[in-house]
């Protein structure tokens, strides 16, 4: 995955093995909730680490080309969707072939509406609007009800660079930074109050969700110089945090409310680790699992929703895990 690769101060290109670790823990703890979510109860905070991990790398790409007086915006979507696009493209049509064939007419005319609102990157709105509890049964009646978190990446990546190059010409880059921290804390004040105001719209919209992706954003304008044995211990906390979550938290919890701040701050903590050399996240099951995380997620969901869909027994649980993979 090219978004690993961030420049050092020497210019130099380093590939992030935690990063791409982290992305494995993350795909791995969603698949597993999804499939059966009495195995990790709160695996869906797998989503939140995400993006994190979105939040670092985009806040990367963006500052770098603002430092550099080189960024540009067009440039920035291309990459975006050169990267998401594509497979996701793939993914409906594919849907959309096999519907055609095994889903009745008036399923096949919902699946529609949900692959345009994917291709579009509004879904998040769409299944917000339709019933809203992510956690519904009827969930496992919607093909692309995972795309949601998507769309609210998306519409991260077209607003942020916009906001951050608007604030390059009014302030300096040091500013920049402290202002990002400011918004990072309001937004998540923000998500806790609206949680519990209106939980549906909270768990699908970019507004409750930005700060999960601003706070990366903070790991990677604030990086901690730690000796290695601290970063050792950061890393472990961070990890203890993510899995925890995954154990400790569930649906009947609500979310992204402050116990997001679990899941958000471990992947937080284990970027400021930088440990590319950790057993935990460079061992190569983690390294092929997080490079290919975005089709496994892609893919994983559909197959879930056809053991429920066509009445299947749970031993098809374990053979769509192995496809998903």
């Amino acid at each position: 995955c090219p978004h690993l690769f961030l420049i050092n101060s020497c210019n130099v290109m380093q590939y992030r093995k935690d990063i791409n670790g982290l992305r494995a823990i993350a795909v791995i703890a969603v698949v597993l909730f999804h499939f059966n979510a009495s195995w990790l109860p709160g695996g869906f905070a797998g989503v939140d680490v995400f993006f994190v991990i979105s939040g670092f790398l985009m806040t990367g790409i963006i500052f770098r080309g603002i430092e550099q007086e080189n960024f540009s915006i067009f440039k920035f979507y291309v990459a975006r969707a050169n990267r998401i696009i594509p497979a996701l493209a793939m993914l409906c049509l594919v849907l959309l072939v096999f519907g055609w064939f095994y889903l009745t007419p008036l399923d096949y005319r919902v699946l529609g509406k949900h692959a345009a609102s994917s291709i579009g990157f509004l879904s998040n709105f769409l299944y917000w609007s339709e019933s809203g509890n992510y956690f519904d049964n009827s969930s496992h009646t919607k093909w692309l009800l995972h795309t949601w978190s998507l769309s609210a990446e998306w519409q991260f990546y077209i607003i942020y660079p916009l906001v951050l190059v608007a604030m390059r010409k009014l302030m300096s880059v040091k500013m920049m930074k402290a202002t990002v921290l400011l918004g990072t804390v309001l937004s998540f004040i923000f998500c806790v109050v609206a949680t519990y105001k209106s939980p549906s719209a909270s768990y699908y919209l970019l507004p409750t969700r930005a700060w999960e992706m601003m706070i990366g954003g903070i790991a990677y304008l604030y990086p901690i110089a730690l000796k290695e044995e601290r970063k050792k211990l950061l890393e472990w906390f961070g990890l203890v945090l993510i899995i925890g979550s995954c154990f400790l938290i569930s649906k009947d919890n609500p979310w992204p409310g402050y116990l997001a701040i679990l899941p958000v701050l471990g992947s937080f903590l284990i970027i400021q680790a930088q440990r590319n050399d950790s057993l935990i996240t460079s061992n190569i099951v983690l390294q092929k699992l997080g490079a290919w995380s975005y089709s496994i997620y892609l893919w994983h969901w559909p197959l879930v929703v056809a053991i429920y869909y066509f009445s299947l027994n749970d031993t098809f649980i374990y053979f769509g895990i192995a496809l998903s993979v």
